[in-house]
Parts: C-alpha cells; structure tokens; sequence
C-alpha cells in the first residue's frame, strides 16, 4: 500500500469550491447541490504528494456526460494519494464519519439527508429470459430504448435485485446512482441471477445482450465482491466483451487470467475497468487486486485502468463510497 501523504491540499480552492464530502465540510441543515445548477465549477485540480514526494494532480471530478447531482455530499475528500497520471487514486476512508456520523442505523439506514425519492413511477420492476429461465430486476430510465449510458449491477454473495435499489443501505449511494441516471438519460438494471458460476454468467450475457442494442452510449457493468467472478468472464468472453464499454469491480478478487485475453492483449477492443478496495477489506485482501492493476500497468501502459483504494476501509466500503458521476465519465472519456 502507498504510504497515506501529507500536506493534502487542493490547488487553488477551498473546501466550499471543492465540494466535499457532507461530513467533511458541511453542518447539518447545510443544502447540497441538488444537480439545478452548479455552485461550484463542474472539475477541480485536486493535488496530493505521491509516494516518492513529488506534487501529483488529477481533474476531479471527471467531466462528462454524467450532470451534478448531491455533488458536495459525495465527493471525495482531499486524496492521500494520485499516481500514474491520475489512475491511481487513495481516497480517505473513516468508518466513524462515513458510517456512524452518515447513518442514522450504522450500515443499516442513511441519513434522510443523502437520499432524493425518486419521483412516483420511475422506478420498475421486469424479467428477463436465459437459457430457458425467467429471472426478475428492478430498473429506472431509459429502457425501452435511446439510453444515453446503461448501468447493469451485479450483487455479491447473499444479495438480490433489491441491493443495487436500495435507497438506504450502502449510505445512499445506490439512491444518488439511480437519480444521476434518470437525470442524465441513461438507464440503470439491477437484476436477480442464477449463481455465481455458468448459469449466472449465463443471466448476466442475455442481460447485456438485452440492453446493448437499447443503449446508444456505454454500457457499463459495475460488480461487487463475489459479484466480481462474472466481470472478470465478461473480460473473457468475446461475444460479450464486444457489448461491454466499461467494467467496475468493487470489493473483490483478481482473475490473471485477464492479462491473457483478447481485451487486454489489444486485439480487441480495450474496455475500461475501474477496481476499487478498502484496505482493510477482512474478506478479500487489497494487494491482489493492487497486483493486478500495477501487472497491467506494466504490460500495457496506456490500457484505461484505474485503481481506488480507500483507506481503511472494510469490504463494504467501496460500494459506499464510490464516486458513480465521476467514475462513469472517467469511463465515457476512455
């Protein structure tokens, strides 16, 4: 793990002008920016010093076409750590702010706060057919066609479509998802599937199949912990790699079977892939998945790879925590 720097600061801002997190800048009965208008410019120079001591920088958030929604109450706080051109980010992670302060049932039920309803009718439910199966999701947006970005989420161990829509566990996360999809034209799918071996991945390939011709932009699947397995075959099946624009691993293992497929060796098309682990995740340990990153680092230096680690945190930590606006648009500019 990167040494955590310090003297953190943003160039040129403050934290009102940053944006960050609610926790961290903000006092209760503060508003947020609700996505009506910008208060703050649309991407930042935010600087850390790296591990050998030198001033690093990215543009964050990622501009896009993802719009602002709940910017300043889920925005990073200023990073420990940004390398390899902004690939390699350590975000700062504290389980009393971001869990106990955040949580009105710790891990449970977030603060009435971090969530937005949507508005009466725009969530759904349906079935999808695979291999003889009919299996249920929830969704929102733009399903029946001209989706602007889809969003397949695959649930870990124990889950269900009910995961990837729920508005108050995850701190609300999943919540600002869905509203950054509905107000950005993009459709996002959280289904029930089989298992986690052939007949899920199974599911998983007809759902795609389902969505890739409905979509006109990216389509991204985003999978947590042991969800992670069909990301890592979508990698390897061709027929599916092709449908796929974007891969989002969170909380979860390495497959080095990656490092031989047709994706990364760039006799396909590369498909952007963001990981992302807390450091003291207690299921699946960071460093293999560090491994990884630094492997394909190291084998193709321009492959769209990014890597979050968020200090501290435990195993559900990345899907609290991840920033969906700007990790969408880091994919849509890749």
């Amino acid at each position: 793990m990167r040494p955590a720097a310090r003297n953190v600061r943003a160039t040129g801002a403050i934290c009102a002008v940053l944006a960050l997190s609610l926790s961290g800048c903000l006092q209760d009965g503060e508003s947020t920016n609700d996505g009506q208008g910008a208060s703050s410019p649309l991407a930042v120079l935010a600087s850390a010093k790296n591990e050998e001591g030198a001033k690093a920088s990215v543009v964050y958030p990622t501009p896009g076409p993802i719009g602002e929604f709940l910017e300043r109450a889920f925005r990073y706080r200023p990073f420990l750590d940004v390398g390899d051109g902004g690939r390699y980010l350590h975000i700062p992670y504290d389980e009393l702010v971001d869990i106990n302060k955040r949580d009105e049932v710790p891990v449970r039920k977030v603060r009435s706060y971090w969530v937005r309803k949507l508005p009466k009718g725009a969530e759904t439910e349906g079935a999808y057919s695979a291999g003889g199966r009919t299996l249920a999701y929830r969704a929102v947006g733009a399903l029946q066609g001209g989706s602007k970005f889809t969003v397949i989420y695959v649930h870990g161990k124990g889950g269900n479509k009910d995961w990837g829509f729920d508005d108050e566990r995850f701190g609300g996360n999943f919540n600002r998802l869905k509203n950054l999809v509905l107000k950005s034209g993009g459709a996002y799918v959280s289904p029930d599937f089989t298992d986690f071996e052939g007949d899920g991945f199974a599911d998983i390939k007809a759902l795609v199949a389902k969505y890739r011709p409905l979509t006109s932009g990216r389509l991204v699947v985003a999978c947590g912990s042991l969800g992670n397995m069909h990301c890592w075959q979508i990698a390897r099946d061709p027929q599916t790699a092709r449908q796929v624009d974007g891969l989002i691993v969170l909380a979860g293992f390495p497959d080095e079977r990656f490092l031989t497929t047709a994706v990364a060796r760039g006799k396909a098309g590369w498909i952007p892939l963001v990981i992302g682990h807390g450091s003291w995740d207690p299921d699946y340990d960071y460093k293999p998945t560090l491994e990884l990153y630094r492997s394909i680092r190291a084998k193709a230096p321009n492959y769209p790879v990014r890597y979050l680690l968020f200090e501290t945190g435990k195993h559900g930590a990345p899907v609290r925590m991840i920033d969906w606006r700007d990790t969408l648009n880091w994919i849509a500019a890749n």
